[in-house]
C-alpha cells in the first residue's frame, strides 16, 4: 500500500474538537454561532445508519524542483451501520479499496492485483480505530464516518470562526467556517437547511512549504439501497493475496 501525506483523517477530528469547547482567554475566538452549527451536523451526522459520501480530493504535493502540484483522486464512502462499510479512491490510473464486512477488513489495488485481509472488530468505529492503529491504513475521509465524532476532541487552542452564511457549494447555500490551528488551518463549508453536513472542506499545513492543501468536495446519500452482496469483497480473476506489513 503506498503511503501519500494523509492530512484528511486529521481535518475533521480537529474540526469537531469545537463542539465540546469553551471559549478561552486571549487570542483564541470561538464563535457561538460556528459552535451551534458544528453540533448539528454532529447530532446530524448521527442519525444515519446507511449513507454513501461521493466525491473528488485534491491534494498538493511539492516536487524537487520546488513546483507545487495537486493530485486528485474520486472517492466513495459507502456504510451501513453496524458493521459494513466499503471505501474506494480512484487517481485515474488504479483503484483502492478498503472493505469492512463481517469482522473482516480486506484492502486492494488494482495496480499490483494484491490484497490483504484481517480479522477487525465488527462495529465499524472499532474495526477503524483498529485498521489504523494496527495494521497502519490511511483512507480518505476516515473522520466524516465515526458516529460520535464529537468525541474526537483533540485540543482546545483553536480558533473558530463563523465567516458567512449563503456560501455556494455545488449550488447549495452552506454556512463558511473557518478553524485556525497551531499547524493547520481549516475552512469548512456545511450545508443550510435540515440536512447540516459538511460539503466542502480545505486543509492548509502552514508551515510546510508552499502551504499545501488538501480539497474535498462531497456529496451525501442519505437513503441509499445496497445489493445483498456489496460489501463483501470479491477477489477478480489474477489477483494474489499478501499479509499487511503488520502481520509478517
Amino acid at each position: 500500500m503506498t503511503t501519500r501525506p494523509n492530512p484528511q483523517t486529521v481535518v475533521l477530528a480537529v474540526l469537531l474538537s469545537a463542539v465540546a469547547l469553551a471559549a478561552h482567554a486571549g487570542d483564541v475566538q470561538q464563535d457561538a454561532k460556528a459552535i451551534e452549527v458544528l453540533e448539528q451536523m454532529v447530532a446530524y451526522k448521527s442519525t444515519l445508519d446507511q449513507v454513501v459520501i461521493t466525491g473528488v480530493t485534491s491534494m498538493d504535493a511539492r516536487l524537487d524542483a520546488g513546483l507545487m502540484v495537486s493530485n486528485s483522486e474520486e472517492i466513495s464512502v459507502s456504510i451501513s451501520r453496524p458493521g459494513s462499510m466499503r471505501i474506494s479512491n480512484f487517481d485515474g490510473e488504479a483503484n483502492k479499496g478498503l472493505y469492512f464486512h463481517e469482522g473482516m477488513l480486506t484492502f486492494f489495488n488494482s495496480a499490483n492485483m494484491l490484497y490483504a485481509q484481517a480479522d477487525i472488530p465488527e462495529e465499524i468505529d472499532a474495526a477503524m480505530e483498529f485498521a489504523m492503529d494496527e495494521l497502519d491504513i490511511e483512507a480518505p475521509l476516515m473522520d466524516l464516518i465515526y458516529q460520535d465524532a464529537g468525541a474526537r476532541l483533540l485540543s482546545s487552542d483553536a480558533t473558530i470562526l463563523y465567516l458567512v452564511d449563503k456560501a455556494r457549494v455545488g449550488g447549495t447555500d452552506c454556512h463558511h467556517l473557518a478553524i485556525r490551528g497551531p499547524e493547520v488551518d481549516i475552512q469548512l463549508w456545511i450545508e443550510e437547511g435540515d440536512r447540516p453536513l459538511p460539503r466542502q472542506f480545505m486543509f492548509t499545513s502552514k508551515w510546510e512549504g508552499g502551504s499545501p492543501r488538501f480539497i474535498a468536495n462531497l456529496n451525501w446519500e442519505t437513503d441509499p439501497n445496497f445489493e445483498p452482496d456489496f460489501f463483501k469483497f470479491k477477489a477478480p480473476e489474477g489477483a494474489t493475496k499478501i499479509r499487511f506489513a503488520t502481520q509478517q
